[in-house]
């Protein structure tokens, strides 16, 4: 091993294992069996198969929203995070290129006449959004006349539009879809108003360790995942990136 990558594998994983934040709102990619504790879906298992490269062990940190990720960036909780790639996260995270594509929508009551952001766009509109979430960045930046109203995690946000007198809530299509097939009145708009690139992300404060990051969903994007991350993928209904 050269001095360079004993520097960036230290740098990566200073405990001698892979700690991996992981975003246990976003259903589409990450889920919690309650049974066994264990971690399923794309991003545990490519987090499994970085360690695995690394020669190292693999534990997960869970957290109820990417926000609550993001204000631990220099607590020294975790090494790696799998989170969506945004422009305003770029002063405090180094991301890989993307490894998935997932979409947020919206969901509204079936009644109302939306169809789309456009329809939405309105004044005296209001869209509960969580806090910090890649698309709620998205919107404060898209949105010329609807009102944001934030919530802390994307479950409260879903309670605050059901319980109140908002006209729809973003989020990730796969947790809206959930939302609306346990609730009646409730509806997923088709048309999404962001695709969203997901990423595995290392602190600013350790560009060497994201190097080897790169290193690996390059990798990965070039010689094609794993049959474990495909599988997972397609019974989520992820879009895996191509390179």
């Amino acid at each position: 091993m050269t001095d360079a990558i004993a520097a960036s594998l230290s740098a990566l994983i200073p405990k001698g294992y892979l700690r991996a934040a992981v975003n246990l709102a976003n259903i589409a990619l990450v889920q919690l069996d309650p049974d066994t504790g264990a971690f399923e879906g794309v991003s545990p298992q490519l987090a499994k198969e970085f360690a695995e490269r690394l020669g190292c062990r693999v534990e997960f940190v869970a957290y109820p929203s990417a926000a609550s990720i993001l204000d631990r960036v220099d607590q020294d909780e975790w090494d790696i995070a799998f989170l969506a790639a945004d422009p305003a996260r770029e002063d405090r995270l180094l991301f890989s290129p993307a490894y998935a594509l997932i979409e947020a929508t919206l969901v509204v009551r079936k009644a109302t006449p939306y169809r789309s952001l456009q329809d939405i766009d309105a004044e005296g509109v209001e869209i509960c959004v969580t806090r910090n979430a890649a698309y709620g960045l998205y919107l404060s930046r898209r949105l010329a006349h609807a009102k944001i109203v934030h919530s802390s995690t994307p479950g409260e946000t879903l309670e605050m539009f059901a319980e109140g007198k908002h006209h729809a809530a973003a989020g990730v299509r796969q947790a809206l879809e959930h939302f609306a097939s346990m609730r009646k009145g409730f509806r997923v708009l088709v048309e999404p108003f962001l695709v969203i690139r997901q990423a595995i992300a290392v602190s600013c404060s350790y560009p060497a360790a994201a190097l080897l990051v790169r290193e690996f969903v390059e990798e990965a994007l070039r010689e094609g995942f794993s049959e474990n991350v495909i599988r997972d993928a397609q019974s989520n209904g992820v879009a895996l990136a191509k390179k």
